[in-house]
């Protein structure tokens, strides 16, 4: 920090609420991943759009590092303040703004959690086509800002795709809209309307660009019957098939949500729920799915899923989804219970893309983890998109005396996924020293970040391009 330092920039929001005692700070140190905690200077809770654009103008003229934070659960390190400076902090950010049923359009502020937003679209028979795997109490804005995994959909994609523009605040304090909003009086209707597609440029950025304000969200009509359907597979090679072919035949439109567990992670929650089972009836690989649509569709698809899982040599495997897979989905506890999210340990996650035929790589690599770095505790998990898939590498580690350890690890980890045919999925600070190879990559989104932020304001560190 330059200029009059912290008690200048204080001066200057003397509007929005402030903190800068060191016991209010402490909450804004970090997120719930295993990079390691920053410590901001101030941090303040905006009301209001015109309330960000106060503090970032301000924040560049005393040359003020500035992160944003949400819900705080993400798992890539991105709203941790290493720089120090300020911390936006969305929560007083959480009115909805607009519901349009007819142009399908709900725009909301970013510090609205999704469990109150889907509380608010349901006596509309309205829901948002994605669910962050933190659940109902991550917010719209940090799921966005990260471009977050989100249960992942075959029905829907990915977070980004659920977005119809955004209105954003520019590090020298300028409000930008995308999309259709762009033009004054238009609202959001459209997103690639108008020359390329800038609401992109600031999904996935962790506020590297600007600093998201409100969000506006595609609608879709709540199932009228949801069912959850387990099909157990040979093997991960298979499993992949079979993915690729649920994706290739256009079969995903009633299925809202599928994700894939291997065979260790399918046993220890079958035999948790009952002992007596016999373990040798699990399934090497096993696909578990959300259905979604009106009784006749669900059905349909339900047989029709089941056919091409025997196709694949597998079958229904119904146990899994009574030991697991139901509760989570019908609870909305979603993806994270599995990772052991609340309980005593830490556990460390590692996003990546992969396609369907790499499957069995990311499988085999979880499984060299595993003897390698046996202090450790490994799972692996994916969730399956309407193309592709995701996969988490997830390392349960004791925070007091392993913490040390857990970075260089991680990186280790990193790195044997992108042999596998792996890719980074979300950069934050946890895929740095990898993202930083990617020279051409890298080498643009510095151009693009020295032309909207020239001081270096905006989360420095994150997105590869600088210290981590």
């Amino acid at each position: 920090m330059s200029g009059g330092g912290p008690a200048e920039l204080v001066s200057r929001l003397s509007g929005s609420v402030v903190f800068t005692d060191a016991c209010d700070l402490l909450g804004y140190q970090r997120d719930c991943s295993a990079v390691r905690p920053g410590d901001a200077d101030l941090a303040i809770r905006p009301r209001s759009t015109e309330e960000v654009q106060t503090a970032l103008a301000a924040a560049y003229d005393e040359r003020t590092p500035v992160y944003v934070r949400g819900g705080g659960s993400m798992y890539a390190g991105g709203v941790n303040p290493h720089a120090g400076g300020l911390v936006v902090d969305t929560a007083g950010m959480d009115r909805v703004l607009e519901l349009n049923l007819e142009r399908g359009v709900v725009v909301v502020e970013p510090g609205i959690r999704f469990g109150a937003l889907l509380a608010y679209l349901a006596p509309h028979g309205q829901t948002v086509g994605i669910v962050p795997s933190t659940g109902p109490t991550a917010t719209v804005g940090g799921a966005v800002s990260a471009h977050a995994l989100g249960t992942g959909s075959p029905r829907h994609q990915s977070m980004g795709d659920t977005v119809a523009g955004v209105e954003v605040v520019l590090a020298d304090g300028t409000r930008l809209r995308t999309g259709s909003a762009t033009c004054e009086g238009a609202g959001f209707f459209q997103r690639y309307c108008i020359g390329p597609d800038l609401t992109g440029l600031f999904l996935g950025a962790d506020a590297s660009f600007g600093v998201i304000t409100a969000i506006a969200l595609w609608l879709y009509p709540a199932p009228a019957v949801r069912e959850t359907v387990c099909l157990g597979l040979p093997d991960a090679a298979r499993a992949g098939a079979f993915a690729a072919a649920v994706q290739a035949g256009e079969l995903t439109h009633n299925v809202w949500y599928a994700a894939g567990y291997e065979g260790g992670s399918v046993r220890a929650r079958v035999l948790a729920a009952d002992p007596d089972f016999d373990a040798k009836s699990c399934p090497g690989f096993c696909m578990a799915m959300e259905l979604g649509g009106d009784a006749e569709a669900v059905a349909a698809a339900r047989a029709r899923l089941v056919e091409l899982a025997v196709h694949h040599d597998g079958g229904e495997f119904a146990a899994f989804d009574r030991a697991y897979f139901r509760r989570l989905r019908f609870d909305e506890t979603f993806w994270y219970s599995f990772a052991g999210y609340f309980v005593p340990s830490r556990c460390a996650i590692l996003m990546s893309s992969l396609p369907c035929d790499r499957l069995a790589n990311f499988t085999g690599a979880v499984a060299a983890l595993r003897t390698r770095y046996a202090d450790f505790v490994w799972a692996g998990a994916t969730v399956m998109c309407r193309r592709g898939l995701h996969g988490g590498v997830l390392a349960f580690y004791d925070e007091r005396t392993q913490w040390d350890a857990i970075a260089p690890t991680l990186d280790d980890a990193a790195d044997a996924l992108i042999a596998a045919g792996c890719v980074p999925y979300k950069t934050g600070k946890q895929w740095a020293p990898q993202v930083r190879r990617f020279t051409a990559y890298t080498d643009v989104l510095a151009r693009i970040k020295q032309a909207l932020d020239p001081h270096g304001i905006l989360a420095p560190g994150n997105l590869g391009l600088g210290a981590r």
